[in-house]
């Protein structure tokens, strides 16, 4: 199945577009139009092409050396219907004799179950894209090995590995800060990290281990005359061999106890050394729940940078920024499903637009965590797709023209994108653009001598292009000539999965009512 572009980014105030495809990244010049300029492809699936064309080229080889030397090709040997026969009839004993014995079982109660197929291991594809504003560098985050990517830029299109850090959990958003040279990552356990965009040589050491002490027996053991060598002893407690079934005493269940705790001591503490990374990074913040949205602001009277966040329980906290980021100066509440897409807009730094699960656009004064309006995105789309009842809202972004600013709006697995207009603290839909498929990701790339281009990733695997008519709407204009990647073994649903995760971020009832016996236990009588 061949594979859509999934995240979209422009890189500074240059006309180069970076598009990320599977587990591809490649730049194009919107507008030279020259084609593709340059691309990078994961490690790993380098490697699976390379595996791939080995085996390919080994059997070319192989049927090349048979014609050299004049032989002709390999050929499986040719059974005769007898043959043919006996074997079929074999097969077909084996198959009854399994089925039987699947029935039956083995007259101890022990059938063996029925193997289930191998699972794929999941394909790194590129999450999350981003650049810094001035285009020089770019980051990246492959879903699957949580690893964070940053390539350099030539200006001229080219992308250039410098570093790859495996993070402690898996990366759900990313931004960079203005300066461009911190990057700030959410995690979906609730957690902000900072780390400088360009990774220092040196590596940071991981703490070091407490030795443990080892209880001492009850019984000394009798001595010996064995030497013990020093590779053999440990500063991790060792497993106990008795269990509470064998020992008869208070005391030695006592020593038991306290063994198996000095035990799970060691262990956590080995997995949480395991985890950590040896580069710098730095928590800068934490929610409960999962993060699924990261956005930077400046407030437009004081001039200092603040970071927004919203997370699945329907909450958008504002936070101050690096090193105070663990104050909060304020929440933006009123959500009713998760939020999931945050906008500040450029031309509007003081506003605030939020969605996620609701069936609205939330307009907020972020500063102050003031509602000023909820803006109907259910009614929009229920005129493209009837039969949608619930939302689900993957991307908002901003974009200025003519001294106006507007908010474009993607709701997941609906064949359409949706142009608000702020007009004064009022988000007004203006027009719903169609389009042949599920968009992905959009933005708008814009100059003073050049007309504003709207560029829509829409699976499957299109890259179209928009420009504005007489009136001011987005008009379909063509299509950037993509990058055909090699089919993979992906089935339509497992590639559903990895596009389209927002739509398990919504709660079930069993969660909600969970929720609701949680709240009404913590009320205090």
């Amino acid at each position: 199945m061949n594979l859509p572009y999934q995240c979209l980014t422009i890189l500074g105030q240059s006309s180069i577009l970076c598009a990320a495809q599977g587990t591809s990244i490649h730049t194009f010049d919107l507008e030279n139009n020259t084609g593709l300029l340059s691309s990078w492809s994961h490690p790993a699936a380098k490697q699976g092409n390379t595996k791939e064309s080995q085996g390919t080229a080994q059997e070319k080889d192989l049927d090349l050396n048979e014609q050299e030397n004049g032989q002709p090709p390999s050929k499986k040997r040719k059974l005769s219907s007898d043959e043919n026969a006996e074997i079929e009839e074999k097969t077909s004993q084996a198959d009854a004799k399994t089925v039987e014995a699947a029935a039956n079982g083995n007259g101890n109660g022990n059938e063996k179950k029925k193997q289930k197929p191998a699972q794929r291991p999941e394909l790194p594809f590129v999450i999350l894209l981003a650049a810094t504003e001035d285009g020089s560098h770019v980051v990246s985050v492959t879903g699957q090995d949580k690893t964070l990517w940053v390539f350099e830029h030539d200006g001229k299109g080219t992308l250039k590995e410098l570093s790859q850090r495996v993070m402690p959990k898996r990366p759900s958003s990313i931004a960079i800060t203005k300066d461009g040279s911190t990057i700030l990552s959410a995690d979906k356990f609730g957690d902000v990290y900072s780390l400088p965009l360009i990774s220092s040589s040196v590596s940071v050491p991981a703490p070091e281990a407490t030795p443990i002490p080892t209880p001492a027996p009850e019984t000394p053991p009798a001595s010996t005359s064995t030497p013990i060598s020093s590779a053999s002893t440990s500063t991790t407690a060792p497993k106990p061999s008795a269990n509470r079934f064998t020992v008869h005493s208070k005391r030695n269940l006592r020593a038991l106890e306290e063994q198996e705790r000095q035990l799970a001591k060691g262990q956590e503490q080995a997995r949480k050394e395991k985890e950590t990374p040896s580069f710098q990074h730095d928590l800068v913040l934490g929610h409960v729940s999962m993060l699924t949205s990261l956005v930077l602001a400046t407030a437009s009277s004081s001039g200092k940078q603040y970071i927004i966040t919203g997370d699945r329980d329907e909450h958008i906290r504002v936070s101050r920024g690096p090193p105070q980021a663990h104050i909060i100066e304020t929440y933006c509440l009123g959500h009713e499903a998760f939020v999931n897409a945050l906008c500040v807009p450029a031309a509007r730094p003081e506003l605030l637009v939020s969605g996620g699960g609701d069936d609205e656009l939330f307009l907020w004064e972020w500063k102050t965590g003031r509602l000023l309006q909820k803006a109907d995105l259910l009614g929009p789309v229920k005129e493209v797709a009837h039969a949608v009842t619930k939302i689900a809202v993957s991307k908002l972004a901003s974009y200025e023209l003519s001294g106006r600013s507007y908010v474009l709006a993607i709701c997941e697995q609906v064949p359409a994108f949706f142009i608000s207009q702020l007009q004064g603290d009022v988000l007004r839909h203006t027009q719903t653009v169609n389009v042949p498929g599920s968009p992905l990701d959009a933005l708008v790339h814009s100059r003073s001598n050049q007309p504003a281009k709207l560029v829509v990733a829409i699976d499957p695997m299109q890259l179209q292009t928009f420009e504005l008519d007489a009136e001011g709407n987005w008009e379909q204009r063509g299509c950037i000539q993509g990058v055909v990647e090699g089919s993979t073994d992906l089935t339509r649903k497992e590639l559903d999965d990895i596009l389209y995760p927002i739509r398990n971020l919504r709660k079930t009832e069993v969660e909600d009512e969970a929720e609701d016996d949680s709240a009404r236990n913590s009320v205090v009588p």
